[in-house]
């Protein structure tokens, strides 16, 4: 017996809000003799780690479990089936409050479509999976205090024993709080070293991706895990008592969008991370930007904003429409480190290899729409 899954587009991508249409290919090879054939649509998180808690000695387990969507749907009432390919159709409707999937070292949020069979005889119920990305809609646009550009100071001073340098001032520039994946991120840093002996030789621009995991046992504990998923170093000189002004770019890469609802068992966030290299120096000044991802970029971060004006005639974040642009390309997350595996799952049922995708906009506005069709369609 085996189960093959046809869903109504090519990449199995779905919006919060949106319906999934399909169907499953059960394949038997004799006569099937069963009680029940229903198809489960599971959405769930989960979070192991070991942390050391307030007061003890020695690193203790939290884990954490949150369902967001466990629907079922019984698909075939007959008690027997014959020797042959059967095609089980589903129509199954994502809640609009679910959160985006996303795959950590100690944690994950995932979505699948279960066909699960329970034969007669048999004590366990025999499923089939189809893992799936759900992306919460995050539309920009939205949030008009994302225009307003972002700005950090910073003054490094230099001194040692009986000798000043003088000091160093920083600002870091990006001009909107919020972009999509696939998009540049323009920063500009205006130095002014007024240090006798330091010169700056080169600047390193880091993304930084901060997720929050929540676990409830044995006791509710919050641990958090920062990795850097993109960087960009620039060699720039900017001499002892002189003035330069420096800029750069920063491509995202495909991640998951900002969680809006901190209160998940996993949200994530970001930073863009400045660090200027000073020659000769152990002290390197360090800058801190909050930065929003989304899943649709501001009209007026794209290149050429007369192509994307439509996207600003949403009024709420609902799944995006490709009927007027084009749409954008999905790739799959970049992960750093392990990914979660569920050892409370036998390793027939996990989807352990499984990594969610995510739109990335990397011709964001730069050119006119090539077509003004939908998503293609993987069902005949």
């Amino acid at each position: 017996m085996r189960c093959s899954f046809e869903l109504d587009r090519n990449d199995p991508i779905y919006f919060a809000g949106e319906r999934i249409k399909g169907r499953a290919l059960l394949t038997t090879k004799s006569t099937l003799s069963f009680y029940q054939i229903f198809i489960l649509f599971v959405g769930e998180g989960k979070v192991r780690f070991r942390a050391c808690d307030k007061g003890e000695s020695a690193h203790v387990v939290f884990r954490g479990r949150q369902i967001f969507v466990d629907t079922q749907t019984n698909v075939i009432q007959s008690r027997t089936l014959p020797a042959g390919t059967h095609t089980v159709s589903f129509d199954i409707s994502v809640p609009s409050d679910c959160p985006t999937s996303v795959v950590t070292e100690f944690g994950k949020i995932w979505y699948e479509i279960k066909l699960c069979i329970l034969k007669v005889g048999a004590h366990n119920i025999h499923k089939f999976k189809k893992p799936l990305t759900v992306l919460q809609p995050s539309n920009l646009n939205m949030r008009p205090e994302l225009l307003i550009p972002l700005i950090q100071e910073d003054i490094q001073d230099f001194c040692c024993w009986r000798c000043v340098s003088g000091s160093v001032l920083l600002t870091l520039t990006i001009p909107f709080g919020g972009y999509a994946p696939g998009q540049k991120i323009p920063f500009k840093l205006e130095v002014d070293n007024q240090s006798s002996r330091r010169d700056l030789v080169g600047m390193k621009m880091r993304l930084n991706q901060i997720f929050k995991l929540k676990a409830n046992d044995p006791k509710h504990y919050s641990y958090k895990v920062e990795h850097f998923v993109a960087e960009s170093y620039q060699k720039a000189k900017v001499l002892r008592l002189s003035k330069r002004i420096i800029e750069g770019t920063l491509t995202i890469p495909p991640v998951p969008p900002s969680s809006r609802n901190n209160n998940d068992i996993i949200s994530v966030s970001y930073e863009a991370h400045l660090t200027v290299d000073l020659d000769d120096c152990q002290t390197h000044p360090d800058l801190y930007l909050p930065i929003v991802i989304g899943t649709i970029p501001l009209i007026q971060s794209a290149e050429d904003p007369t192509y994307v004006a439509e996207l600003n005639a949403q009024t709420e974040d609902l799944p995006p429409s490709y009927d007027n642009y084009s749409p954008p390309t999905f790739e799959e997350a970049v992960i750093v480190g392990k990914t979660f595996i569920d050892i409370d799952e036998d390793a027939e049922n996990r989807n352990d290899g499984f990594i969610p995708s995510y739109p990335m906009y990397t011709n964001f506005g730069s050119t006119p729409p090539s077509n003004t069709e939908g998503p293609s369609s993987a069902l005949l």
